[in-house]
């Protein structure tokens, strides 16, 4: 047996420990400033393209930024049109909703003291107040949703000065460090892998929502449009999002109208899911990001806690930006393997 031991300096590990900490003590309580930067940041990525593509064709600059926010702002206007409008007509039948929910759980609560002994005693009551936290949960996902767009204009503000100043970031950074094309290679493949893991988002969010949507009223589904839409929408946050927006469409389905439309909505999201997993995604977004599950369900987890639905949304292209951060930079091999999805 070998009497070789791993050598670890605690001043370093002290100080790792310190940053992190630090790190996310600011994150958390400069969330406020923060949160809107990153957001804007991203969508400002985003848009760099199709930014590009107009200048390519001849356009001054500040007419191509310009053209390309408004463009972001239509279809922003189109998807909250269309999600309010659903939300709407689900708030117009929540008494019918809640009164069906009632009659569904206290089926299932007398089936369970009949068939399987169980003591529930009270049931009508806890079942009830079952339903109003489901309803205080819906109304605190709702809030959340306003407090970003409070932030909207903010938001707007940052996207267009890093727009318009994106040169003189990118200077800033290379004259950070002694070897700029190194920082270049970093700018240029961190807004890659965030413009792809997006983009090939919504193309995969677009797929879903027509199957779901199909799948749902081929089945006689209620409220085919926004269940599509819901499950759709939160499939953008990795792993959990599935199950959040799915578990949300098959409890409202078999609430409002029975076991038979919930097991047509079960069906239909598997169906989708198998696609997604293994059609789509590796041919969409591929092997771009690259990150390990582990970490990627911890790092939506802890984003989450930290910025709330924003947070867990897009934590993982930060989390694919740390990654490139490491491999472009001596001495944080070993943290961008750990990252890594696949031995390299």
């Amino acid at each position: 047996m070998s009497d070789s031991k791993i050598s670890i300096n605690g001043i370093y590990l002290i100080k790792a420990f310190l940053i992190l900490g630090s790190i996310l003590t600011i994150f958390y309580f400069g969330a406020s400033l923060l949160l809107p930067l990153f957001v804007a940041a991203i969508i400002a990525i985003l848009l760099d393209k199709p930014t590009k593509k107009m200048k390519q064709w001849g356009l001054p600059n500040w007419l191509s930024i310009t053209l390309s926010i408004v463009l972001m702002i239509v279809i922003f206007l189109l998807l909250t049109w269309l999600i309010s409008s659903q939300i709407n007509n689900i708030a117009g039948d929540w008494p019918t909703i809640k009164e069906k929910a009632s009659e569904k759980l206290n089926s299932l609560s007398m089936w369970a003291n009949e068939r399987l002994n169980w003591d529930y005693k009270n049931y009508i009551d806890n079942n009830k107040r079952l339903v109003q936290k489901a309803e205080s949960l819906g109304k605190t996902f709702l809030s959340s949703i306003l407090n970003l767009l409070s932030q909207s204009l903010i938001i707007f503000i940052y996207i267009i000065l890093l727009l318009m100043q994106k040169t003189m970031f990118i200077n800033f950074f290379k004259k950070l460090v002694s070897d700029s094309s190194a920082m270049a290679a970093l700018l240029r493949d961190s807004a890659k892998i965030t413009s792809a893991y997006f983009i090939g988002k919504g193309k995969i969010m677009l797929f879903l929502f027509g199957i779901y949507y199909l799948g749902f009223t081929l089945g006689s589904v209620p409220y085919a449009l926004f269940l599509a839409l819901f499950a759709a929408l939160f499939s953008i946050i990795p792993y959990v999002g599935n199950f959040i927006g799915g578990g949300f469409a098959v409890i409202l389905s078999y609430l409002y109208s029975g076991s038979t439309p919930a097991l047509i909505v079960i069906g239909v999201i598997a169906a989708a899911q198998l696609v997604e997993n293994y059609i789509l995604t590796p041919w969409i977004i591929g092997d771009e990001t690259d990150l390990n599950p582990f970490i990627t369900v911890f790092g939506v987890i802890l984003f989450s806690s930290l910025w709330g639905m924003v947070g867990a949304i897009i934590a993982l292209p930060i989390i694919g930006v740390l990654k490139v951060i490491f491999e472009h930079t001596n001495g944080m091999e070993a943290y961008a393997h750990l990252i890594k999805k696949k031995d390299s």
